[in-house]
Formats: structure tokens, C-alpha cells, sequence
């Protein structure tokens, strides 16, 4: 709609660790705006800022000046509480080494987040979704790390939020496993119309994004928009 407010924006944003001489700048002046429904891949070297700029759009991390606005929500204006509720219903996680709870199956892994959740979707049908239905009632140990980061990302997604965050989401994945991640979060930005931001060090990933997001120390080198995504099965590394 002409005149819609992004998903996401960002204005003039920096992110400082520390104090006097031992500051360490993570983020300078970074300035964004993405639209809702795109699968968007942020990329650039170790140490770019890539983590930090997606845990201030998460709500995990604040800046230390500038704007973070995402779904029309104000972050900066926000207490812990109301931050808690952002995480809980506007942003899905998912993270490079999984975090399921050991003690659950795949089905309560993702349960448990439903339970959490006003308007959940069904657990069974998003492990389906995944190719996961077969093994719902395994164990995270009996499971293989792409079988593990699947349930991961049905549970970051049961809850319906507009926005999954998913960092280094196949950096410890074979190819193999790593694509079949991949066809799963594009699957859901194109069919469940959520929003997508991924991050990479793996530059042929950008292909199969809606908008890449380059970053250099600390800063936005670059913002392209792909006209022709691949599919994740096209990718090659």
C-alpha cells in the first residue's frame, strides 16, 4: 500500500561497547528501511556488525543512540517488559546452534512456544512443513544438527511472527543440510508472507534474496535489491 510505514527502519543508529579509550564501536551510523514480506540477507566480513544489528532489530540488544522502529513499534520507547512482549509476539529466532531443550521431544520443543503464543500455529503441521513429521516425538539427541535447526525454525515460526531473525542459521550444516534449511525459510517467506532477515558471512547466499544488506565495519556499505531470486537449491559453495 503507497504511504505504508516499512516493516523495518532504522535511522542513524550506532552501537557502542564500552567507555572512554576502550570504546568499541559495533555500529555507525546506520541508516534502513525494508519493507514487509522480503527474504533479506545480511552479509559482509567477521567484525561488520551483522550480530549486533540483528539483535537491536530482535530487541536482544539497544543502541546506543539513533530510531529502531519494526511493525510500527518504537523500540527505544520501550521498558524490559514491553521488549519481552515484542520478542514473544513480533520476532522468531532462530539461532546457528539451535538452543532446543534437551528433556523435549521436536513436537514439545515447539509446543512450548505455542503455549506461549495468543494465536498459534499447529505444532504438527509446521514439523510437517519442515519434513519433520515422521520424527516429532525424537529427541533433540536423536536427531542430526539440519533435523535440529528445522525444529528451530517451526518453533520460531508457531507463533506467527512478522519478522524471523535467523543468524548463521546453516554455519555449523553440511550443503546438503544446509539448502534444505534454506528452501524452508524462503518456503516461509513466500508462502506465509513472513519477513526474512538472515545472516552470512557466505556471499552466495545473497542470491536467493529479496534485498541484500552489505555491511563494513560497522557501517552499511550497500543495500541491493535482487529482482531474480534463486532457489535455495541453486545455491553452490
Amino acid at each position: 500500500m503507497i504511504g505504508s510505514e516499512p516493516l523495518v527502519r532504522l535511522a542513524h543508529v550506532e552501537k557502542r561497547y564500552g567507555a572512554g579509550d576502550v570504546a568499541v564501536r559495533a555500529l555507525t551510523d546506520v541508516t534502513l528501511e525494508i519493507p514487509s514480506g522480503e527474504f533479506v540477507v545480511f552479509v559482509g566480513p567477521s567484525g561488520s556488525g551483522k550480530t549486533t544489528l540483528l539483535n537491536i532489530i530482535g530487541g536482544l540488544d539497544t543502541p546506543t543512540t539513533g530510531m529502531v522502529r519494526v511493525a510500527g513499534k518504537d523500540l527505544g520507547s520501550m521498558g524490559e517488559a514491553q521488549l519481552t512482549r515484542y520478542r514473544r509476539d513480533t520476532v522468531g529466532f532462530v539461532f546457528q546452534f539451535f538452543n532446543l531443550v534437551p528433556t523435549l521431544t521436536a513436537r514439545e520443543n515447539v509446543e512450548l512456544v505455542a503455549e506461549l503464543t495468543p494465536d498459534p500455529m499447529d505444532a504438527m503441521e509446521l514439523l510437517r512443513a519442515v519434513g519433520l513429521e515422521e520424527h516429532a516425538d525424537r529427541f533433540p539427541s536423536a536427531l542430526s544438527g539440519g533435523e535440529q535447526q528445522r525444529v528451530a525454525l517451526a518453533r520460531a515460526l508457531v507463533k506467527r511472527p512478522a519478522l524471523v531473525l535467523a543468524d548463521e542459521p546453516t554455519g555449523s550444516l553440511d550443503y546438503e543440510t544446509g539448502v534444505r534449511v534454506l528452501e524452508v525459510m524462503q518456503q516461509a517467506a513466500r508462502t506465509l508472507g513472513r519477513s526474512v532477515f538472515l545472516v552470512t558471512h557466505n556471499g552466495e547466499i545473497t542470491r536467493m534474496a529479496d534485498r541484500v544488506v552489505r555491511l563494513r565495519s560497522g557501517q552499511v556499505a550497500q543495500i541491493e535489491a535482487n529482482p531474480s531470486p534463486v532457489l535455495a537449491a541453486d545455491l553452490r559453495w
